[in-house]
């Protein structure tokens, strides 16, 4: 199993794009299960869908329908966080691994060169344990990025 998943890690990449001001992200996911491409409906920084607040001062999520990586129908809200430099994603209504919601952040590191993906899978039923939790690091297409000793 662990040679499986090695390779399915090592192949894995993810590409986003963002178009309406940051407004829409398109996410797409490449390993060796297959292609997952989605478009998340983004909030501003730190939760406004517009520039000013409603009347009571809330701001509003615009959610949309996605199909999970493994074909569920879900609801996702996003929205963006630390003044637009961490993309945060919900994904709720999973009935896979025992019913939950996924929580995704997305940023920068390293001037840009490394983008990062943090996952949390937040069980409906909290006795089925912790929940578990998956940080992916990529390397940008063309940069080079050295890690050992400066000696």
């Amino acid at each position: 199993v662990r040679g499986a998943a090695l390779l399915i890690v090592g192949n894995t990449r993810e590409e986003t794009k963002q178009r309406d001001g940051g407004r829409e992200v398109y996410i797409k996911g490449i390993n060796a299960k297959g292609v997952w491409e989605r478009t998340l409906k983004s909030s501003g920084s730190d939760f406004d869908t517009t520039m000013t607040p409603n009347a009571d001062g809330s701001y509003d999520h615009t959610p949309v329908k996605i199909l999970t990586a493994d074909s569920e129908k879900v609801d996702a809200t996003s929205w963006w966080e630390n003044d637009g430099t961490v993309h945060v994603s919900w994904t709720q209504g999973v009935n896979r691994y025992g019913g939950g919601s996924f929580e995704s952040r997305r940023y920068l590191e390293n001037n840009g060169d490394i983008y990062v993906c943090e996952s949390i899978f937040r069980r409906d039923n909290k006795a089925d344990g912790p929940d578990p939790s998956l940080k992916w690091k990529f390397l940008r297409e063309g940069a080079t990025f050295y890690v050992g000793s400066s000696k």
